[in-house]
């Protein structure tokens, strides 16, 4: 019961956090209504999983979970969402049910709602981050939570059907108990932590390192004790990865190899429609082996072709070249330059959308580099990241910032470091760009006098400006 009065207390949502919000929440309704309906015509009047992928066209995000919602499968990559499936089949039972008695597939409508709940308690988890953890005043605080929301691609993660929703939700849930417990000196419990770490990783299980990286920095020596860190980190982490491989194994491998076998039996169909074709063209070859090397040779021919062409398709031209073609090698990139990647994706179109090529999908028709056509669009970005690095000076001695930034370097270790998703590599921005506010939080803290208040017209000025930017460009979009 007291676990139960504090997970309620938790999830209460205060006045004053309501009053705050109700702009933000009635702004991501009318969003969420827009991609509803800018499909609806679509999705609510099919049950072929195959008609949301060929129709849905947000950027490089994915409708996997309408297709879930509307035949439970496992869609996703299982040893990167291990329990992502598997959390959503209540939903998919609720629009089965749906379908049943209105003949529409409520799947859309269903993700909109649970997103909009996302969207208030990340709001929530957030700001009690900045009143709470970091200290601020309501002024500040609200400026800062509206600073987070009014990045492109963290308003873009509330309003499509992909898991980054849910991933900054735990993440900043996470963030905030980590920050309350540091405050009292208290510890994460071994049960905590399990629970933590399995909605994190059963999400995403990078997020899932994350959640033990702020563990370390709550519990300090206490994360190494035998008993926190065999039952409260290995044996979890132990379940999620066999859970993941006893998915993958009873139910992937078994599909990929009926696909590998219609695909050799297709293969054998084409190689003898071309040896049949050399059979009835050939006027210089008599016996059979001659006819059969012939077309051999010509389907061998084919197949070049076939791959040459495919080669420059974005598909595949804007992969980058990875480290392996098979296993987790095959997620690297070591090609895609980092430097260009960090000014015009990292910190630039998950920050701030492009004009050209808007919200296309790097691996369909925009290309992987894209400049901004003003220079104004640089001055707002270099802008953010100079709060962002003097914030770091100033929070430099708070071990809350420091595990922040742990949680950072360890995405910048996969995207610019091993190159995983670096093509696109913006729509991951939900999993590490709250952290950006937060560091300028500490500058507005430590800042007083009016020093302060021109610094809070300055972040002011810069939130209104992603507003209006990326707001305008997001809602020309769906309205098209």
């Amino acid at each position: 019961m007291k676990t139960l009065f504090k997970i309620l207390k938790l999830l209460m949502i205060r006045p004053s956090e309501w009053l705050a919000s109700a702009p933000l929440m009635a702004y991501f309704t009318w969003l969420n209504y827009l991609i509803v309906t800018k499909y609806a015509d679509i999705f609510m009047h099919t049950q072929k999983t195959s008609d949301f992928y060929d129709n849905f066209r947000v950027s490089g995000f994915d409708s996997l979970i309408y297709s879930t919602l509307t035949q439970w499968h496992l869609a996703f990559f299982v040893h990167r969402h291990p329990l992502l499936a598997d959390m959503l089949w209540p939903l998919t039972e609720v629009n089965s049910w749906f379908y049943a008695w209105t003949g529409l597939n409520m799947a859309p409508v269903l993700v909109a709602i649970i997103l909009m709940v996302f969207t208030l308690y990340t709001f929530v988890f957030i700001r009690r981050t900045f009143r709470e953890v970091v200290g601020l005043g309501r002024l500040d605080s609200n400026l800062l939570t509206y600073l987070t929301f009014s990045f492109g691609y963290i308003t873009l993660t509330y309003i499509v059907p992909d898991h980054f929703a849910g991933s900054m939700t735990l993440l900043t849930l996470t963030v905030y108990l980590a920050g309350k417990k540091m405050q009292t000196g208290k510890a994460f419990t071994i049960f905590q932590t399990i629970v933590l770490f399995l909605l994190t990783a059963g999400v995403t299980m990078s997020n899932g390192v994350k959640t033990f990286i702020m563990a370390l920095f709550t519990n300090g020596k206490r994360f190494w004790k035998p008993g926190y860190l065999i039952l409260g980190v290995l044996l979890p982490a132990a379940l999620i990865w066999g859970f993941a491989q006893w998915q993958q194994q009873k139910y992937i491998e078994p599909r990929e190899q009926q696909k590998a076998a219609k695909r050799r039996a297709q293969s054998a169909a084409e190689l003898r429609a071309y040896v049949k074709a050399v059979a009835d063209t050939t006027t210089t070859l008599y016996d059979s082996v001659s006819i059969a090397i012939e077309g051999k040779r010509r389907y061998q021919q084919h197949l070049w072709e076939v791959h040459e062409r495919n080669m420059k398709d974005p598909w595949n031209a804007h992969k980058g070249k990875t480290l392996t073609k098979t296993g987790f090698g095959a997620w690297t990139d070591i090609s895609t330059p980092r430097w260009d990647s960090m000014v015009e994706n990292l910190f630039g179109e998950g920050i701030q959308l492009h004009k050209d090529n808007l919200l296309e999908d790097t691996l369909r028709s925009r290309p992987v580099i894209i400049m901004y056509r003003g220079w104004y669009n640089y001055v707002a970005e270099m802008l953010l990241v100079l709060l962002f690095l003097t914030g770091i000076w100033y929070g430099r001695r708070s071990r809350f910032l420091w595990m922040l930034l742990s949680c950072m370097a360890f995405d910048m270790v996969l995207h610019l470091g091993l190159g995983f998703g670096l093509n696109e590599v913006y729509i991951m921005t939900a999993h590490w760009a709250f952290i950006l506010p937060v560091a300028i939080g500490f500058l507005l803290y430590h800042v007083k006098g009016l020093h302060h208040l021109s610094l809070h017209v300055l972040i002011a000025l810069l939130t209104l400006w992603l507003w209006i930017w990326n707001g305008w460009l997001i809602v020309s979009y769906l309205s098209n």
